[in-house]
């Protein structure tokens, strides 16, 4: 698809909107959410991730399935007659819904796998930090930084889907495990909240949350607020430590707000401090 081809709303719109401005504009309409899951779907690696993804897209397409039911059934030949338009829209509804329920179940089982993980972890009594912050605002580097364990980095969007926890040594000869989580965005769609349940559970059973925030880019103190904002909609409400990341870039003068630590999970500048 050309460039010109496409044109991306950045709201969410309802099935009958999407339709309409596509016949208005003459080129295929996407709206926030079908990009962010877009960019989701080619992010998705583990089985867990790609379970998320489906769902999420599954549930983003039902009532565009079901929107577009007034139009197919144009197609029907008269009075109590069923068009296969509207056959085949009832058959796609049936297979997308039986599809959404199997997945939920997969995910049940995922969460109780979850459940067994930390349930072990409760055991050996140690405490478990959690890593949350904005997209792209290094969570995935300061956890390789911090534990000295390979993990995939990228400079992209959700390079993270899936948590990962690691164990890390502490300077006192403790340790604690540390865990790395889906990055947030402002206006976080409610479907991907509902269908990344599973994987956001795990910062509510953290006992502290590193909050980590990119000091370098203009946007730092709305990206702060968007994620403070993600952690009290899922009801996480234990301490946070603010981790301002990136200050080998970050430009001169940038304020930073709130009690915490600047450091780099690139350089390790300041990590012995956090």
């Amino acid at each position: 698809m050309e460039p010109e081809d496409l044109v991306i709303f950045d709201n969410e719109l309802s099935p009958a909107q999407q339709g309409n401005l596509s016949d208005i504009i003459g080129a295929a309409v996407i709206d926030r959410t079908q990009l962010i899951l877009d960019i989701f779907a080619q992010r998705a690696w583990t089985r867990e991730g790609k379970i998320q993804v489906e769902l999420a897209q599954l549930n983003y397409l039902l009532p565009r399935l079901v929107g577009s039911g007034a139009a197919l059934s144009r197609l029907g030949g008269g009075i109590g007659t069923r068009g296969p338009g509207e056959t085949k829209l009832e058959t796609d509804r049936r297979r997308v819904r039986k599809r959404i329920t199997d997945l939920k179940a997969e995910l049940e089982t995922v969460r109780h796998v979850r459940a067994t993980q930390r349930a072990r972890r409760e055991k050996l009594a140690v405490p478990l930090v959690a890593l949350v912050g904005y997209t792209n605002a290094g969570k995935s580097t300061l956890l390789r930084a911090l534990t000295g364990s390979e993990t995939f980095v990228a400079d992209q969007l959700f390079a993270t889907l899936d948590p990962t926890v690691r164990r890390w040594e502490l300077p006192d000869g403790r340790w604690v495990f540390l865990s790395d989580t889906v990055g947030f965005i402002r206006r976080l769609p409610h479907t991907l909240v509902a269908a990344f349940r599973a994987t956001l559970e795990e910062i509510l059973y953290a006992d502290l949350l590193l909050h980590v925030i990119d000091i370098s880019h203009p946007q730092a103190r709305e990206q702060q607020e968007a994620v403070e904002k993600v952690l009290a909609e899922i009801g996480a409400a234990q301490p946070v430590i603010n981790v301002y990341n990136k200050i080998d870039i970050c430009p001169d003068g940038q304020e930073f707000t709130g009690l915490g630590v600047a450091v780099s999970g690139v350089t390790g500048e300041n990590l012995d401090r956090l």
